[in-house]
């Protein structure tokens, strides 16, 4: 400034220098000032203790993570449009949604849809299907053993011989899970029949399968079997030799002792 100037004589460069910053840049330097104190208040405090600003950041609060999960990302500010995904530790699943995004109303508030907050729960075990067996308890947990009893006649059978229990495992499958076994279906030589339902196969211990030939054949061998205790068969199956211009019925029937069912079944060819 020259001596003697009067600083209110309308020097053009004096009035630019007393120019306030045009108003964006206000914006700006207020939100970037916004977005420091929230980081410096988030190091004290924790991203989830600092809960207000956010719609003048234009950003979302913190929505957190559910218990015995995380998510990702982690920490930072969640602007307008950010999308955040959760997921749960090793042995709980997730329930509820599995993201969420930052999205602004009508009224111009952000929140985070959808608002259902997800939860991280211990993996369970369904109670399996064995058949011929008894299955106690609806669920297990992870690490849980299976509680099971086959029904009178039949025996319980691991995959793993060397390891005589099925466990619960973290994704909700079981391990070795067994069978209950009785005997296998018997082999039905030609021209021969047994009364037994085709979806039969496996017969409790004690089971007594009678044989009979087609109209023409001789039974030759032990007209019935029994499923003896090691579910094994008490005799090979019989066979049926042919016998010339022979005309006979056909007989079959199958006893269950332990089951107290018996049935027949007689069919005659002339």
């Amino acid at each position: 400034m020259y001596h003697g100037m009067n600083p209110n004589s309308g020097d053009p460069f004096l009035e630019k220098q007393k120019q306030p910053p045009p108003p964006q840049l206000q914006r700006s330097q207020s939100r970037l000032s916004l977005v420091v104190l929230w980081f410096q208040l988030a190091l004290c405090f924790g991203p989830a203790q600092i809960t207000g600003g956010f719609d003048e950041l234009h950003a979302c609060a913190d929505p957190g993570f559910p218990e015995y999960g995380y998510k990702m990302p982690s920490t930072g500010v969640f602007f307008e449009s950010s999308v955040v995904r959760f997921h749960c530790q090793e042995g709980y699943r997730l329930k509820g949604p599995s993201k969420k995004l930052c999205e602004r109303h009508f009224n111009g508030s952000l929140s985070w849809k959808p608002s259902e907050k997800p939860v991280c729960l211990q993996e369970d075990c369904l109670a399996p299907i064995v058949e011929d067996a008894e299955v106690y308890n609806k669920t297990y947990r992870t690490g849980d053993k299976l509680i099971i009893s086959c029904h009178e006649g039949f025996q319980i059978r691991y995959p793993d011989i060397d390891n005589m229990v099925s466990v619960c495992q973290d994704d909700g499958s079981w391990d070795n899970l067994p069978i209950c076994q009785g005997c296998l279906r018997p082999l039905v030589l030609p021209h021969s029949y047994i009364n037994i339902s085709e979806f039969d196969s496996s017969f409790p211990v004690g089971s007594i399968i009678y044989f009979q030939c087609f109209p023409g054949y001789k039974l030759e061998g032990t007209e019935f079997l029994e499923c003896m205790y090691n579910l094994i068969w008490s005799d090979s199956p019989p066979r049926c030799l042919d016998v010339e211009g022979k005309a006979s019925s056909i007989f079959l029937k199958t006893f269950f002792p332990q089951k107290l069912h018996f049935t027949e079944f007689t069919m005659t060819y002339s």
